[in-house]
């Protein structure tokens, strides 16, 4: 966003304070560059809303995102478009802005030993999981890590090793979303929530990225975490709500209670952000026709800026797969439920700018500079409350930079880096969402902070 008087810098997709465990880097500008990291946040009316770190959280500012669920990771029919090409021929043909990757998780066997969920094939599913990722951030798309189970919480302490790796490997790419449970049973909200806690505990100590919760009856009570949600220290936290529109509704009540669409509302209303991380054309059990009810569904989530990713990016045998038999990774054919899901697609953008912010007021050239996405070993770099911590390769003088997520400057300073450990004071920054920069030479590193 451009500010008069000021020359603009971009403010990269991919920014870390270290190196990144992975090392993939997008192959075009897409939606994970021109928004940013999603942020949870409110609007002035006090409803949840998602945010991008590009701009911040702010009226008109609100991101939506959608596209695709890619189908549990036990089936050659859904396994293949688990790999760049499949990811690829989603974003060139149907637009996609995100997809998600949902990893089987306990001992599920469909296939007679040839894929068994994580509690069996720990390697073989992070492997799958990798893949989908990797594939995603190449196409500069956002991807959620989907811990694809209805038990998670009898399957804490895998979960929490799972995320912990998947963290910090992933956790500073903007890319990255977590689904930390993706469909509880008739469980109370609480039991989700002791185990949401310590599940995002892990994933808090390597990335300050969206964490997507489940919540009680797969996915259709978020209201239930109104003035009681999760423990997160960086309160970037949204509630999913699952729906399939031959079974529930967008409007109105059931003789038993309010509808699925009146509860999200609900927690929209209270001020909670929402997320519609799995959705379906037909019926809850995946059959059915395409049902007249996905228009209701649709208004509803357009008018809450609610993001997406229909079910399933799969060639299976059932009426909510998108694509027919005759599929392939490189070559899509679209089942009746896929067209209707390609025409809802067909609104989003074709191309992307990268997001620009302000340079720093004191600059006097007038020109736009690029920061690329970059990695770099020279810095350790990380903010604890408002003290900044890094570590350098080597002493001589440093300049230090904050700004907030509009590309305000907020602290600019010359300041002389001794070899090994330092400590810089951020006293005089408000509370807020920023980003740091520190560059000594050709060294630089960059990350997001909050200071509450």
């Amino acid at each position: 966003m451009k500010f008069t008087g000021l020359a603009t810098f971009i403010i990269a997709a991919t920014f870390t304070a270290g190196a990144f465990a992975a090392d993939v880097t997008p192959t075009r500008v897409g939606p994970v560059s021109q928004y940013g990291k999603l942020l949870a946040g409110k609007n002035a009316q006090g409803k949840g809303r998602i945010y991008g770190s590009c701009e911040g959280v702010k009226d008109g500012a609100e991101v939506q995102v959608r596209g695709m669920s890619l189908y549990w990771s036990l089936m050659d029919e859904a396994l293949e478009f688990w790999s760049d090409e499949g990811v690829a021929s989603m974003v060139n043909d149907m637009k996609i802005q995100i997809v998600r990757a949902a990893m089987a998780t306990g001992d599920e066997d469909w296939t007679e030993g040839k894929y068994i969920g994580y509690q069996k094939q720990p390697e073989k599913q992070t492997g799958f999981m990798k893949a989908a990722i990797e594939a995603a951030i190449k196409q500069d798309i956002y991807v959620i890590i989907d811990w694809h189970s209805h038990v998670a919480n009898t399957q804490t302490d895998n979960a929490v090793k799972f995320f912990t790796e998947m963290a910090k490997e992933y956790g500073q790419y903007d890319h990255v979303i977590f689904e930390v449970f993706n469909e509880p049973q008739k469980i109370s909200w609480n039991e989700v929530k002791n185990y949401a806690n310590q599940v995002i505990s892990a994933i808090r100590q390597y990335s300050d990225n969206l964490i997507l919760v489940g919540n009680p009856e797969w996915d259709q009570n978020p209201q239930q975490a109104i003035g009681n949600e999760v423990s997160d220290p960086k309160k970037n936290t949204a509630y999913t709500l699952h729906y399939y529109a031959a079974s529930h509704k967008a409007t109105g009540d059931y003789d038993w209670g309010p509808g699925e669409g009146t509860r999200g509302q609900q927690a929209i209303d209270a001020g909670l952000s929402v997320f519609v991380s799995e959705w379906g054309t037909g019926k809850a059990d995946g059959k059915g026709d395409v049902s007249p009810n996905n228009g209701a569904w649709q208004d509803f989530m357009n008018q809450n800026k609610l993001s997406w990713a229909n079910w399933s990016a799969s060639k299976i045998n059932e009426g909510t797969a998108a694509f027919s038999a005759n599929a392939t990774k490189t070559s899509l054919q679209y089942s009746n439920s896929g067209n209707t899901v390609k025409g809802y697609l067909s609104n989003n953008p074709t191309t992307y700018t990268a997001c620009r912010a302000n340079q720093p007021a004191s600059s006097s050239s007038g020109e736009s500079i690029a920061i690329p996405m970059f990695k770099s070993q020279e810095f350790s770099l990380n903010v604890h409350g408002r003290t900044l911590q890094l570590n350098s390769a080597g002493s001589g003088n440093a300049k230090v930079e904050v700004f907030d997520m509009l590309g305000h400057t907020q602290l600019q300073k010359e300041t002389l880096l001794g070899s090994g450990p330092n400590t810089i004071s951020l006293e005089d920054i408000p509370k807020g969402n920023y980003i740091v920069r520190v560059s000594q030479g050709k060294k630089l590193a960059q990350t997001n902070f909050q200071v509450k």
